[in-house]
């Protein structure tokens, strides 16, 4: 428990009501270690896993962000209303004709003109590598986002990577990014048998 934290609940009668609001704020806090293999392509979050063949069936990359400053996405994630001040019910994308969890999808935004000019589709294949330490992540293109925004990530790309932050999808330090999209490669289902894959 923080200093501030500590000061704050010595002012109030109800203490247990600090240590409540404290877990709340603790669970909405994510990101973590990742993968501590630096040349693992880590397989995503629940539904997506990796591609099937790997990183070769995607061929080369139609899109990428360069290096650039991570932005999380929580769209979807419930629990993030009223958190995140860009928090949306849903994303444009759906898995299985269902909306995406930001907490449980790893998944990627990229603008309306991104998505024109790589040819890249929702649900096509996407790698998020974390720029600092080589953690890398399958993910889909699974919401578009305002026009020159990159590296907008999903709260579960960026715990697969090892990207933390706080309860209002502010990023803790300035962790930065490449993002990856693959056009034309919805269609590879997932493989979740695989676990990890070596990236080449």
């Amino acid at each position: 428990m923080s200093l501030k934290t500590i000061l704050l609940c010595a002012g109030v009668l109800a203490l247990s009501s600090c240590d409540d609001d404290e877990q709340q704020n603790a669970a909405l806090q994510g990101g973590g270690l990742g993968s501590a293999a630096q040349n693992d392509v880590v397989a995503g979050a629940v539904g997506f896993c990796e591609p099937q063949g790997g990183t070769q069936a995607l061929g080369g990359a139609s899109w990428s962000s360069g290096v650039t400053t991570a932005k999380i996405d929580t769209d979807g994630n419930p629990l993030m209303q009223g958190h995140d001040p860009d928090w949306q019910p849903g994303t444009t994308g759906t898995v299985n004709g269902k909306g995406v969890d930001s907490s449980k999808y790893a998944y990627v935004v990229m603008s309306k003109e991104q998505l024109y000019q790589s040819g890249v589709s929702m649900g096509d294949w996407a790698i998020v590598t974390n720029s600092g330490t080589g953690q890398t992540t399958y993910a889909r293109v699974e919401d578009k986002g305002p026009d020159g925004g990159t590296g907008e990530i999903s709260q579960a790309a960026a715990t697969a990577v090892g990207i933390q932050y706080a309860s209002n999808a502010f990023t803790i330090g300035d962790p930065s990014v490449r993002v990856e999209a693959f056009a034309g490669t919805a269609s590879i289902e997932g493989d979740c048998a695989s676990g990890l894959a070596t990236s080449s």
